[in-house]
């Protein structure tokens, strides 16, 4: 499969090593240092073997688009760069093919884009999920509840103009078990 001519720059210059598991010598100091030369790269994801991590960039990046999301759906996961798509399109396929339960655990202190990161991943489900009326109308509703959850549940903090104050539990279920 060809990358999109649109995606191609997110690709192209790979800066560090993608997963630390391949550091050497893996220490605090070179992970770090990866981690940094990364995100100054807009690079903002880098695997820890199955685990991708992610810093907050506190800025827009064209790491969402719909051309992005095709490059990762049906992927498997260290074929492309680090993403939260690639882990989000492995836990997504194991549900639908295997009909296998899946977890995904978004972990952070405050500021680091635990929200965006959820919404992020439910916006990949919408996106590669089934059609239709029905099936896009309760899509559609999934995705149209954090805005109401945010208005009642965030407030501006020091470290975030958009912070949660709630612990948030997204359940999804296949109905196709």
């Amino acid at each position: 499969m060809a990358l999109h001519q649109g995606t191609l720059a997110i690709f192209e210059n790979n800066v560090g090593v993608s997963d630390a598991v391949l550091l050497h010598p893996l220490t605090e100091e070179n992970f770090i240092q990866n981690i940094t030369d990364r995100f100054n790269h807009d690079q903002i994801y880098t695997y820890i073997g199955n685990v991708v991590v992610s810093v907050n960039p506190y800025k827009p990046v064209e790491l969402y688009t719909h051309d992005i999301i095709d490059e990762y759906r049906n992927r498997n996961m260290y074929e492309l760069p680090p993403h939260i798509y690639a882990i989000t399109d492995g836990a997504y396929r194991s549900m639908r093919d295997r009909n296998s339960d899946q977890c995904i655990i978004i972990s952070g202190e405050s500021g680091a884009g635990k929200t965006e990161a959820s919404k992020v991943i439910m916006q990949y489900v919408a996106e590669v999920s089934g059609k239709g009326q029905d099936i896009d109308r309760v899509k559609e509703q999934l995705l149209q509840s954090n805005p109401v959850l945010e208005a009642f549940g965030n407030a501006k903090t020091n470290r975030n103009d958009n912070s949660s104050r709630f612990v948030s539990l997204k359940k999804v279920e296949n109905q196709c078990k």
